[in-house]
């Protein structure tokens, strides 16, 4: 009686332990080796299969061989995104008084601002009058410590006037960048000057 009930157990753990091992087989197989997935298409039918080319199976004469890969194929390149936040250096000199550009003739600087090595848009501006409403020739300029100039606007009046002045500015090493203004005639002062540095990633 035990030796007949023993048997039928032992016979269903070695069909399990087959469907275990051809299973693994059939995993281990699909993909193949290189990552493709080997199927066919029935033309007629417009049904599809799945084959294991590990054990030579191939589409009949009324399919379609179709592979494809399971990590998918790449993708074309997406848009630009957006810029992340920029750094600024900022000097604001508005409403601080006002800053005589006498002796004429002579470099005044207005604000200066230490920048780490990089790519910079500098915008800049100073506001200017001569106090006696002589026609006057100004001029305004952005430069480095080493006095390379930027940017250089002139203007002339004999009214108070705002000289702007703006370049995109790159620093192989830290150093500083000033607004530097200048008048043709004595008596005349700069008013409420503004100076901002804004890190760039790249310049094109």
């Amino acid at each position: 009686m035990k030796g007949k009930l023993i048997r039928p157990a032992l016979v269903a753990l070695a069909i399990v332990g087959t469907l275990l091992t051809v299973g693994g087989i059939a995993y281990a197989t699909i993909p193949d080796g290189g990552g493709v997935i080997h199927g066919c298409y029935q033309k007629n039918q417009g049904t599809l299969r799945v084959i294991d080319t590990g054990t030579t199976k191939t589409c009949s004469s009324s399919e379609t061989p179709l592979d494809w890969n399971q990590s998918g194929q790449q993708g074309q390149q997406g848009q630009q995104g957006p810029t992340g936040p920029s750094d600024v250096w900022s000097v604001d000199g508005y409403n601080a008084g006002g800053k005589s550009l006498a002796p004429f003739n002579t470099w005044v600087n207005l604000a200066t601002t230490s920048l780490p090595a990089g790519s910079y848009s500098v915008q800049a501006e100073a506001e200017v009058e001569s106090i006696t409403s002589t026609l006057t020739d100004y001029a305004c300029d952005l430069v480095d410590s080493s006095s390379n100039v930027y940017q250089d606007t002139r203007v002339t009046s004999s009214d108070w006037v705002t000289i702007p002045v703006q370049a995109v500015v790159t620093l192989t090493s830290p150093d500083t960048i000033s607004l530097s203004c200048f008048a043709s005639q004595p008596l005349t002062e700069a008013f409420n000057w503004q100076l901002a540095a804004i890190k760039v990633g790249t310049v094109h």
